[in-house]
């Protein structure tokens, strides 16, 4: 998991240090990747919990229920986080006033807060 967030600042630090904007430009930028990465998570999410029920509903032994029902929970916890996630994501956004293309949003602006 380490070599695998490592190499996400890795890929990541060049689009960042080519950015060379504000903090708002940053984060600008990794509001509109969630746009693009959480919606595929969210898919891959329900794909593993339909996958876990029709495991469940087919198989024949106990062994293969008891992954079925383990696959169902945990694509609904996956689900759980992934949209809470999402969820945090629009509050950071909507309380700093930053749109996605990386400007300050007009909420923003007529609070003074740019």
């Amino acid at each position: 998991m380490k070599k695998i967030i490592a190499l996400g600042f890795v890929v990541a630090a060049p689009f960042l240090a080519s950015a060379a904007g504000t903090i708002g430009d940053i984060i600008g930028m990794f509001i509109t990747w969630l746009g693009w990465i959480v919606p595929a998570l969210i898919t891959l999410a329900i794909g593993y919990f339909i996958w876990g029920v029709i495991q469940f509903m087919s198989a024949s032994d106990e062994e293969a229920k008891k992954l079925g029902r383990t696959r169902i929970i945990n694509g609904l916890i996956g689900l759980f986080v992934i949209v809470a996630f999402w969820g945090i994501i629009a509050v950071v956004q909507r309380t700093f006033g930053v749109t996605s293309n990386g400007g300050v949003g007009a909420d923003a602006i007529i609070k003074g807060n740019y």
